[in-house]
């Protein structure tokens, strides 16, 4: 946490931000915020994306130093001058071996999330998320930037909540809505919970 937390210093400093700019631009407290940097409290996932968002980067991004510039939907199809302007794909072939992912592990807890996707230059990104049973994305709801996302349940239950409507997730179910959608995930039952989690355009 120690470590995450300088992370997060660094990037508010960086930006010139205060802890009190920072609480207001992400409805986090100034006194949770100044836990987490010192390491003394430990944020959720809704959290964290919440302060990626407002530094303009990704959750992922909070872990690492690589430098990511993650395309948006201003990069997708448009229509201008009555033409559709086509976006830059990828013209490459790469293989990210299972030993060679990039692992997201969140402190003091037992959730996971593994990068499937080479990086977050692409216009999708899918990650592997593991948790156990009572885990859960935290009290306030993950909204995303504008987009999509699915999720595909490999192994155990989840409770998954858009909006104001709660499913119940089994092995080899699926939910697909639009990314900024208010949203948040719980472990149930008594096995481990793995995720295949889809996003576009890479926000996470």
């Amino acid at each position: 946490m120690e470590n995450l937390g300088e992370r997060i210093r660094d990037e508010r400093r960086n930006r010139k931000l205060t802890l009190e700019e920072l609480s207001q631009k992400t409805g986090l407290s100034k006194s949770f915020l100044s836990q987490v940097e010192r390491g003394l409290a430990q944020a959720s996932v809704s959290s964290l994306n919440k302060i990626a968002q407002q530094f303009g980067i990704s959750v992922v991004n909070l872990f690492t130093n690589e430098a990511v510039t993650s395309p948006t939907l201003k990069s997708l199809p448009s229509l201008e001058g009555g033409k559709i302007s086509q976006p830059s794909y990828v013209e490459e072939v790469k293989v990210v071996r299972r030993v060679r992912r990039k692992t997201l592990s969140l402190p003091g807890s037992k959730v996971s999330y593994d990068l499937i996707t080479p990086d977050l230059n692409r216009h999708i990104e899918i990650l592997f998320l593991r948790l156990s049973p009572g885990e859960s994305s935290g009290n306030e709801r993950i909204i995303d930037p504008p987009g999509e996302k699915c999720c595909l349940i490999l192994k155990g239950t989840l409770e998954y909540r858009v909006g104001e409507e709660a499913y119940e997730l089994k092995e080899g179910d699926s939910i697909y809505h639009p990314a900024h959608f208010p949203h948040g995930w719980l472990g149930i039952g008594s096995e481990p919970i793995e995720v295949i989690v889809v996003l576009s355009p890479p926000s996470f």
